[in-house]
């Protein structure tokens, strides 16, 4: 599924114009489903009055051909207009055609009307995907009245950021949300995703060929694609088929997250582990993963491998198709020397994560050295690190924080949390999975050792 941004849209929206489906037919079309939604529900429903929260641009515009369609089924419909009369040639030539329906402009009778429990749906149509900011606050104020109602929002739930996934105060919380054409992304992404109930894609005729044009392109995946990206095993295969993984993580101190990428990474099914971390994890680790091939590394007193381990691991990465490097590593100038050597002379592509990441934070651009690639697995926390902002600052505006990061940097990166998000310069995927029993330490490492053990089969 192709998600788009509020920017990407307008675009997708001007082309099909240019093509022949005009405007006018757009908003046509998106009305029309919308009515269609709305009667879907509404006709086994003894009440079927219907409250219209319209403001004054186009996406209001598909309310009232909504409207018209309606009243064609005896819909009582009634239009409150929260903005004044429409300011669009589009949108005013279709409140004109409306005709049986109530239209309301008083917002202490609008107020009163909600509040009096007559309408079973409202539908928020008062502002379109491209709104940021804040809710005036009379806006806010008639949203406060619907907070009991049902509600069906119109593209967006009104308050709603499609770009970043931010909501304005007052924003209403859809039960559904009817968006024309394409998702947009801030629909993915928290808060926003909680407002929007379940979301309908409704297709109002502008094509998907129409978005190669883009900068980038965001898709949505589900279990489908992924199957279709990872080839089936050959029946001939062996060990060497499926790549040699040499993972360079954790210490004396956190031997659980390297045990975890490594336990991730055989599951995901890489041919050949190595395990590179302290000597003294090496004996849990063979208990658990006896198929690991081991290479014990010298740890300072503090039981954190030293930056003489570079030569070994060099050696060691030679024979490697992917090396991860970082999960419960820890920081210290040892590690931080070690990883940079690292990250600028290994030949494979490497995965770095967690204590890797946070071990260059304060050299960042050695990336740029990196000879192979590399695949950066941040939260946003470490993401802030990276990119020296705040976590808050990553998070409100998680796109075009991994989407600005891998094209200066020329990496792959995944911004991990919920809607995690995998980009890189043209290519950018969002992960709706998940569940909030991930939340606990281990999850990244898990991820890290799936990742890499992926990269090392190619």
């Amino acid at each position: 599924m192709i998600v788009v941004t509020p920017e990407q849209m307008k675009y997708l929206e001007a082309v099909a114009d240019k093509t022949g489906n005009s405007y006018e037919n757009l908003m046509e079309s998106a009305g029309k489903k919308l009515a269609d939604k709305i009667y879907d529900i509404l006709k086994k429903r003894e009440n079927k009055n219907i409250l219209f929260l319209c403001g004054s641009g186009n996406n209001s515009g598909d309310c009232f051909v909504a409207v018209r369609y309606l009243s064609q089924q005896n819909i009582p419909c009634t239009v409150a207009m929260l903005q004044g009369n429409p300011k669009t040639d589009i949108s005013q030539i279709n409140f004109n055609k409306m005709d049986k329906a109530e239209i309301l402009y008083n917002e202490e009778i609008i107020r009163s009307k909600i509040r009096s429990g007559y309408f079973e749906l409202i539908a928020d149509g008062v502002f379109v995907t491209g709104f940021h900011g804040a809710l005036h606050e009379k806006i806010g104020e008639i949203f406060n009245e619907c907070k009991s109602s049902e509600i069906i929002a119109v593209d967006v739930p009104s308050g709603g950021n499609c770009k970043t996934g931010a909501v304005s105060k007052g924003t209403l919380i859809a039960c559904e949300t009817i968006s024309f054409g394409f998702k947009k992304f801030g629909m993915t992404q928290y808060p926003l995703k909680s407002f929007c109930g379940n979301i309908n894609i409704a297709e109002i005729g502008i094509k998907e060929s129409y978005t190669e044009n883009f900068e980038y392109i965001i898709r949505q995946t589900d279990i489908d694609y992924i199957r279709s990206i990872i080839p089936q095993k050959a029946p001939d295969a062996h060990k060497g088929t499926f790549g040699r993984l040499l993972v360079v993580c954790g210490s004396e101190q956190m031997p659980g997250a390297f045990i975890m990428a490594c336990e991730a990474a055989t599951r995901s099914g890489v041919g050949l582990l190595e395990a590179a971390s302290a000597k003294s994890v090496m004996p849990v680790l063979s208990t658990r993963l006896p198929e690991a091939m081991l290479c014990p590394l010298e740890c300072d007193s503090d039981g954190f491998i030293t930056n003489e381990n570079y030569d070994k691991i060099m050696e060691h990465s030679k024979k490697a198709t992917a090396v991860l490097i970082g999960c419960g590593l820890g920081v210290t100038e040892n590690t931080k020397k070690l990883v940079k050597r690292l990250v600028c002379d290994i030949d494979c592509p490497i995965i770095l994560d967690a204590d890797g990441i946070n071990c260059i934070t304060d050299s960042i651009d050695i990336i740029k050295q990196n000879r192979s690639g590399i695949i950066v697995t941040p939260h946003p926390a470490e993401m802030g690190r990276l990119c020296k902002k705040k976590a808050l600052e990553i998070q409100e505006d998680r796109l075009s924080a991994a989407l600005d990061f891998s094209k200066e940097y020329n990496t792959i990166t995944v911004l991990k949390g919920a809607g995690t998000i995998i980009a890189n310069s043209d290519k950018v995927f969002v992960n709706q999975n998940g569940n909030p029993g991930m939340g606990k330490g281990g999850s990244g490492d898990v991820l890290s050792g799936i990742i890499a053990a992926l990269t090392a089969q190619n």
